[in-house]
């Protein structure tokens, strides 16, 4: 192998054929590798970012109903239901603007299930402790990937 610092191609034998190969080609190819190695770590970063964290229950403000909203799903929700610990069935809850509401009272603690747009099902139990209070956030360990 000839190494020609002119920046003149130089020849690599090969087994099969001749490869030719300028020194321009070589250091465009390591930058390359680098370029693509940062892209690949910056997808992941934002992939995730985009992908969406876990799902968050809002406990609205509401009287006589009982008012959820859901943040940080990356799909969007088409049925929610509820559940009273030690109760055999959900209870489906009505969409009302950018809440979902049922006309029911409810001791905690409550399980949820969420139905997503396109299919996908999710239920977290327990997730609305028995002492919840209206106006809180409860965070989740549920995801739409």
């Amino acid at each position: 192998m000839e190494d020609d610092v002119s920046g003149k191609p130089y020849t690599v034998p090969s087994s099969t054929s001749i490869v030719t190969i300028s020194k321009q080609e070589t250091s465009m190819a390591s930058s390359s590798t680098a370029t693509l190695a940062c892209l690949v770590v910056l997808a992941a970063m934002v992939g995730s970012a985009w992908c969406g964290g876990n799902i968050v229950f809002h406990v609205e403000k509401s009287s006589p109903n009982f008012a959820l909203s859901i943040k940080g799903s990356n799909k969007a929700i088409t049925k929610v239901d509820v559940r009273e610990y030690g109760a055999d069935n959900f209870d489906p809850m009505t969409k009302s603007g950018e809440s979902w509401t049922i006309s029911k009272t409810f001791k905690g603690p409550l399980n949820i299930r969420l139905i997503a747009e396109g299919g996908g099902r999710r239920v977290q139990d327990n997730v609305i402790p028995e002492n919840w209070k209206a106006g809180t956030d409860y965070p989740t360990k549920l995801q739409f990937a």
